[in-house]
């Protein structure tokens, strides 16, 4: 999600000034209007439009498209009520693909020093300066999926390693289903590093169990809406795709959705689609079974929620046992272990 792997932004718009008599100086309402445009900017920045108390506990999460990938509200919303139940409050800032204003979000976190930070960095290098800057005034620093130098600890997963469980599945039932040859497409998030990795384990577990398998189309692609898009355009231009693999289970749930839009039957006996996060759409699908749907790496999307805040509570109080690494699950058609997940998102 780290990558996964994308996942609308939410925004806030300045208010308006409010009207002035007309005794009132024009420098005078020069300066509170920049006044209300710097408090405003503010808000906007730390993802809330109030500033921290001096006693209260807090962690902040900075998670790029957090709001549109369903599996990280998961997490978010359990990483608030684990916050809640041990005294800390969970402030989230998603700031959709914009990297300065991620930034600019740290940087005013820093500046309150908060107790923790959680953050997703889609392009880690960036990261270092800030990151070495909250650690300077005590601010704990946890990479979300990743690793940088300047940090205390990651939560997350091994992207490679599960992206590569996924491929190697799907190349196996090509093997097996289709002789070991299948026209697959690709759809990643090549601007994450953790995109990057996952979508190389899918490949490279793609062709250790099916050498023969084409890949005929790679375009990024983490939320429904871009799925169905790109893979309708895929579809038109090549027709004999008969796999489709994603880093993120919304775009290959969108995919599924163009399949069938395209006239393709949904329960083709010699296709494939499947995605990574474990999605309540994706679960639902292979719960029922019998579609195209077949497969999907699943986040134990509690425990990583939780993770993200004990192991914050652990740093902040000198007794952290280092990275917390949470391994995805396979999730095939008809397992029983698509109703277990559906039931840690409190959906049947």
């Amino acid at each position: 999600m780290a990558n996964a792997p994308a996942h609308a932004e939410p925004t806030s718009k300045p208010k308006e000034t409010p009207h002035m008599p007309n005794s009132t100086s024009t420098a005078s309402i020069t300066r509170r209007a920049a006044t209300l445009a710097l408090a405003t900017t503010a808000g906007i920045a730390v993802g809330s439009a109030n500033p921290a108390r001096a006693d209260e506990k807090i962690i902040g999460i900075s998670f790029p498209n957090a709001s549109v990938i369903g599996a990280v509200v998961t997490e978010i919303e359990a990483a608030k009520k684990k916050g809640a139940e041990m005294g800390y409050k969970v402030v989230v800032d998603d700031p959709g693909t914009d990297l300065n204003k991620q930034i600019n979000t740290i940087k005013t976190w820093t500046e309150q020093k908060i107790g923790a930070m959680v953050v997703n960095t889609l392009q880690p290098a960036a990261f270092e300066s800030v990151a070495k800057q909250a650690r300077a005034v005590g601010v704990k620093w946890i990479t979300y999926g990743q690793k940088i130098d300047n940090q205390d600890a990651t939560v997350g997963y091994a992207q490679y390693h599960d992206g590569h469980a996924l491929g190697e599945y799907a190349g196996k039932w090509i093997t097996d289903t289709l002789g070991g040859k299948a026209n697959v497409v690709i759809l990643g998030y090549d601007k994450g590093v953790w995109g990057q990795q996952r979508a190389g384990g899918i490949k490279d577990g793609l062709k250790s169990a099916a050498p023969s398998a084409t890949i005929v189309a790679e375009q990024d692609a983490i939320s429904p809406t871009e799925g169905l898009n790109v893979t309708r355009s895929i579809l038109q231009a090549h027709p004999e795709v008969n796999v489709i693999l994603g880093v993120e289970d919304p775009a290959t749930e969108g995919a599924y959705k163009a399949w069938i839009a395209s006239g393709k039957d949904k329960g083709d006996a010699k296709a494939f689609i499947g995605g990574m996060d474990g999605t309540v759409p994706a679960l639902k699908l292979l719960k029922e079974g019998g579609t195209v749907y077949r497969a999907s790496m699943a986040i134990p999307l509690i425990a990583v929620g939780e993770a993200m805040v004990t192991t914050s509570d652990a740093l902040i109080n000198g007794k952290s046992d280092g990275d917390h690494i949470v391994p995805l699950e396979l999730v095939t058609e008809k397992s029983p272990k698509a109703d277990e997940y559906l039931k840690q998102q409190a959906e049947k």
